[in-house]
């Protein structure tokens, strides 16, 4: 074997150019044809190997809140089990499973849309939906869809369909639990429950009581007014809120539904929304005559008047709030522009105690529920109702009244003797015989239960009553119980 030459040494390769990366091939697509406005083109790309796909061009919300011509207008935004739904027109949009901004991926799970009106009557707009026994209530103007959703689209199924219901304001559909959704309606309130154990959903009329109250008023306002109707559940206590709009444009009313069915209750109650603005002190100390005087105040306006330790009284007009155990505070109606405080000692230098405050109604436009409490925006304020401890109340002279009764026995004439009463705060209860002129006689004024006192007299003669309680403290307020005695007389007709 010969001897082998081993070259080493190395030359340098000349006339090279930058590393380039690899490229996959490029196609063009061409979409030919005359466009006319509102035209779409939706490419779909779809890889081989894996099945995957790459979706260009129009989606399922493209151009969302666009306008008409380019794309939806989204009217309803709801998150549900994962997913964000948005209504526009008579359809239902949703995400992906767990990615609330992908709506166009044909790979992603859970995203795509259902047309309602494919399933009942003609096309109507849907304006509202809520959670129902595990699956999604949707509500348009006159009829209702009950939908089973699931993490894919195609196994989405309509279980129910209930016509001659809906809503015309979609912050009024509110869930009471997982059994009931209440929304306004024409006719009042309504209500969609459970009716037995086949889970079958039932229209149920809870606003009855005030309907003859609301049923005028959504007649007299624009379907503008009808649309800034909203509502929320009260978490403290489960009753349900609806803040109804005034035609002429001022402050409405919150109508509040109390029901507790174990202890046969089923009540509404109204509320002028408002919250309480401290007005300024007069002065820090009393004069040498200890008198010291509110300017400034509006006619016509309600206040609400705390006094302390050195305050014995405030006047304004009429309208007089003496520091005593019975009424240590309380509320007036403005009638003078200004407001005398009278201080307790005769000489002057003691420190002013007193607080005034005026009652400032607001316009509810939405109710939230955070941290287990309510709040409400109102323009650019947010209300935060009870304040920092859930627990502050203000003095808006709460009232009640009970319908004409006739204890069962509406053909016989009774003779009301006494009445008593139990109760927290400072309550006045009244008393009415007579249904025509709904004429209301003073029984008892106290912040104390009567029922260790003597009898409180009614003394009179009639088949029917109703009672009437007004509070006017401003604290926490509370009417537990009215008892009425009376005897039976003669049956009407008999000599």
């Amino acid at each position: 074997m010969g001897a082998v030459l081993i070259n080493n040494t190395v030359q340098p390769v000349s006339g090279g150019v930058n590393a380039y990366g690899g490229q996959g091939e490029q196609y063009g697509v061409s979409i030919s044809g005359t466009w006319v406005i509102g035209d779409t083109a939706t490419i779909t790309l779809t890889d081989t190997l894996t099945g995957l796909q790459t979706q260009i061009g129009a989606g399922n919300v493209t151009g969302l809140g666009g306008g008409s011509l380019s794309g939806i207008v989204g009217t309803f935004c709801f998150t549900f089990n994962n997913k964000v739904y948005l209504l526009a027109g008579p359809t239902a949009y949703f995400s992906a499973l767990a990615l609330p901004a992908t709506w166009n991926d044909p790979s992603a799970a859970g995203n795509s849309f259902i047309t309602m009106s494919n399933y009942y009557s003609s096309p109507e707009s849907l304006i509202a939906c809520a959670p129902y026994q595990g699956r999604l209530l949707f509500a348009s103007r006159r009829y209702v869809q009950i939908w089973a959703t699931d993490p894919d689209p195609a196994n989405y199924a309509i279980t129910q369909t209930l016509p001659n219901i809906g809503t015309f304001a979609p912050l009024s559909v509110q869930p009471v639990g997982d059994m009931d959704v209440y929304m306004a309606y024409d006719s009042g309130v309504r209500s969609v429950r459970v009716r037995d154990a086949s889970n079958n959903a039932i229209i149920a009329d809870i606003g009855t009581p005030i309907d003859s109250i609301l049923q005028p008023l959504f007649a007299s306002l624009s379907n503008a007014q009808k649309a800034t109707c909203c509502g929320i559940v009260d978490p403290s206590a489960n009753r349900y809120w609806l803040y109804v709009p005034n035609p002429d444009g001022s402050v409405g009313t919150i109508f509040t539904f109390s029901y507790f069915p174990s202890m046969q209750i089923a009540a509404w109650g109204s509320y002028i929304p408002s919250y309480q603005q401290a007005v300024n002190s007069p002065a820090s100390t009393y004069p040498a005559v200890p008198v010291l005087t509110y300017t400034g105040l509006i006619i016509g306006q309600r206040y609400a008047w705390k006094p302390g330790a050195n305050e014995a009284s405030i006047t304004c007009g009429a309208s007089v709030i003496i520091n005593q155990p019975a009424t240590p505070e309380g509320a007036f109606v403005a009638t003078a522009t200004t407001a005398t405080v009278q201080g307790i000692s005769t000489a002057g230098g003691q420190t002013f105690t007193g607080a005034l405050s005026q009652t400032v109604l607001f316009a509810p436009t939405k109710f939230l529920v955070y941290q287990g409490q309510v709040w409400a925006r109102s323009g650019d304020l947010l209300i935060q109702i009870g304040g920092n401890t859930n627990q502050a109340y203000d003095n808006c002279g709460v009232s009640w009244q009970i319908p004409f009764l006739s204890a069962d026995t509406p053909g016989t004439r009774k003779y009301f003797s006494a009445i008593d009463s139990s109760f927290q705060g400072a309550w006045t209860v009244s008393f009415a015989s007579d249904y025509d002129t709904n004429a209301m006689k003073i029984i008892y004024n106290n912040t104390l239960s009567s029922f260790k006192f003597g009898k409180i007299p009614v003394a009179r003669h009639a088949t029917h009553f109703s009672l009437q309680g007004v509070e006017s403290g401003s604290g926490y307020a509370r009417f537990a119980n009215a008892l009425v005695h009376y005897e039976l007389e003669d049956e009407k007709g008999k000599p």
